[in-house]
């Protein structure tokens, strides 16, 4: 085959066209509806769902050479999840069995920058066939259930497109299924969605990340909730409605006042009234990003209506109060950007804390002692509760479980009434624990450990016997490419705040479960400002993140790129969790 000449046209110059366009829409959708002169009055509560902004695709040209169909296509494609008619034009591309066969939602492959395409290759004694090469570098996948994974290292990928040119144009006759996305389009063609699943208590809601397609998320996270929790939560969330239940069509709609109907197979008739009630809570925390109060859903069956029982509503993830400070010897509170003293003062003059914890009633203290002893200083008397030779800083669930153990692998939970119940992970054999953090509902824990094979932040569902947790699930990575990790905590109900680096130059990177939005294609990032971190607490709900340095500086993070000094001297700091 020989290469056929070099193509002006830029598919980067095409997208950023078709991206720019987009976001006028947008900025004109949104300013029309701002005033910018007149009286103060008071606004409305309700905002007006407009529907999600779509990427209008071009067809094929005619006489288009083959460079040029394939790179049509793959714009075609990306605008194809926010198409009223999925991938419709992308197929106009392709010719015989591929305009069927295809299948975009197999996985998607997230860039970090535009493929590049290839000049054709045509062989000489067959004019009508062509081959297309396309090269880019893969930092992401998206499965065909919208779980996200991150690359730990980038990965080049080559695609080929087969061409053959039939009454005189040329179309692609064969393809690999999937999608290949620059991050900023992904970001921008696919709904991150977080589903709710309830604790087995019904008091929280556990949420895990998902990524759908702009035009079929509220399809797709509907049909992931009949499907149930994933692997990795294990027994740490529940499925609601009996086995079987599924979409009767597929298809979630709003009606008119804004009710989300969502019609369901008959199996739903062996749900009782408050499993059903349950669900319609369920579909709406998942469809409104959280939101309670006012039922939005209606369930459906072959009959019509399928009446559920109103329950009480499922908790979002969220930390309880402030954080706590030791400082000079003493416990602090933050208020604005200075100290307050707290009302515990415990003796604290023959101990060596190096760790804290507090639990989720705030009132809640322990200590790590040297590397040696937790011990408990909110009593009136200091108690021991558990002793060991280099024990993990501790952690409290809503239980009031203080989960620690030491660092050659073995995790255990104390009671409040003092009783060492060990945790089964075999996945943390052969590796040392660095830190442990429960998340603020009690279904999931971030784990720091190292081994043979590298340090990891993890996420695991904690399966629980009543209150007492016994098993942790086999585990997700988070953030894989972030190296020298030292620790973890939960910034946001699917996000971890991860101090990693060397000595000295240690900083704060945050990290998705099921991908970080929504930006930046999901990818892990790393929080400019903070150097030198020796220690990490956040509070899931507002975001604030404290790092204290080892020379004992306090800093927070809430929105910006600044980390303002709150302290200098502190010894320790924990939000409660």
């Amino acid at each position: 085959m020989t290469p056929a000449r070099p193509r002006t046209a830029s598919l980067a110059a095409a997208r950023s066209g078709l991206l720019a366009a987009v976001l006028a829409l947008a900025l004109l959708a949104g300013c029309a509806a701002i005033p910018t002169a007149g009286p103060v009055r008071q606004g409305g509560e309700d905002v007006v769902y407009a529907g999600d902004i779509g990427i209008i695709a071009s067809g094929p040209a005619n006489d288009a050479e083959p460079e040029d169909i394939v790179h049509g296509f793959l714009l075609a494609a990306e605008a194809g999840p926010t198409s009223t008619v999925p991938f419709a034009v992308a197929r106009e591309y392709l010719i015989g069995a591929a305009q069927t066969s295809w299948q975009p939602h197999d996985q998607v492959f997230v860039l970090d920058g535009p493929l590049q395409v290839g000049s054709p290759e045509i062989a000489d004694d067959s004019p009508n066939r062509a081959v297309v090469r396309a090269t880019g570098t893969v930092v992401a996948s998206v499965d065909a259930r919208g779980v996200y994974t991150e690359e730990p290292v980038p990965t080049r990928r080559e695609v080929t497109f087969e061409l053959a040119r039939t009454d005189g144009q040329w179309r692609i006759l064969t393809l690999e299924d999937g999608l290949l996305m620059p991050a900023q389009v992904f970001t921008s063609t696919f709904h991150r969605t977080r589903l709710y699943f309830p604790t087995p208590d019904w008091q929280y809601w556990v949420p895990d990340q998902r990524w759908f397609p702009q035009q079929t998320w509220r399809t797709n996270a509907v049909q992931e909730l009949l499907t149930g929790p994933p692997d990795w939560m294990g027994g740490a969330a529940t499925n609601v409605l009996p086995p079987g239940t599924a979409l009767a069509v597929n298809s979630v709609t709003m009606d008119d006042d804004g009710r989300y109907q969502v019609p369901l197979t008959d199996h739903v008739g062996n749900a009782s009234g408050e499993e059903r009630g349950m669900f319609a809570a369920q579909v709406q925390a998942t469809l409104t990003t959280g939101a309670v109060g006012g039922s939005r859903v209606t369930l459906l069956d072959s009959t019509g209506p399928v009446v559920p029982v109103e329950v009480p509503q499922p908790r979002i993830p969220r930390t309880p109060g402030q954080a706590l400070v030791l400082h000079g010897g003493r416990f602090w509170t933050i208020v604005g950007r200075g100290l307050q003293i707290h009302p515990l003062q415990p003796d604290l003059s023959e101990m060596n804390p190096t760790a804290m914890a507090v639990g989720q009633d705030t009132e809640t203290v322990v200590l790590r002692d040297d590397s040696s002893r937790l011990v408990r200083v909110s009593d009136e008397e200091p108690t021991v509760l558990l002793e060991g030779s280099n024990l993990i800083g501790p952690s409290i669930d809503r239980f009031g479980y203080v989960w620690s153990g030491e660092s050659d692998g073995r995790v255990v939970a104390v009671a409040p009434d003092g009783t060492v119940q060990p945790l089964s992970a075999h996945w943390l054999e052969d590796r040392q624990v660095l830190s442990v953090s429960v998340s603020p509902e009690g279904a999931r824990v971030a784990i720091v450990s190292t081994g043979a094979d590298g340090t990891f932040a993890q996420v695991a569902g904690i399966v629980r016997d009543g209150r007492v947790p016994v098993v942790l699930a086999p585990p997700v990575t988070v953030g894989p490419g972030v190296r020298a990790v030292h620790q973890a905590v939960w910034q946001d109900e699917t996000v971890l705040a991860i101090r990693a680096g060397t000595a000295g130059q240690s900083g704060v990177y945050l990290a998705g479960i099921g991908g970080l939005g929504p930006g930046g294609g999901g990818l892990t990032r790393k929080l400019p400002g903070a150097t030198n971190v020796a220690l990490l607490t956040a509070s899931v709900g507002s975001g604030m993140i404290l790092a204290l340095s080892s020379e004992g500086l306090l800093q927070l993070h809430q929105t910006s790129s600044v980390w303002p000094d709150v302290s200098p001297r502190v010894t320790l700091m924990a939000f409660p969790g």
